[in-house]
């Protein structure tokens, strides 16, 4: 079933609970994901989750996913 033009109730909002890792990258990169190989460009984010899964994250969406945790 394709949802992508589908009105869907239920939604509920969820926030993340879990911390992660991240540098800002200078330069080009690629990394071995979950999902496969990828390439991240200069100004994107590695990531590594709780279970040490490393993935890009665009630097636009980092800013607005992300505050520095501070610890």
């Amino acid at each position: 079933m394709n949802v992508t033009n589908t009105k869907i109730k239920g939604f509920k909002r969820y926030q993340k609970t879990a911390l992660i890792k991240a540098v800002r990258m200078n330069d080009e990169f690629v990394v071995d994901t979950l999902e496969g190989q990828f390439s991240g460009k200069a100004g994107d984010w590695l990531a590594e989750g709780v279970d040490g899964e490393r993935y890009i994250i665009d630097d636009k969406i980092f800013r607005k996913t992300y505050t520095e945790a501070g610890i």
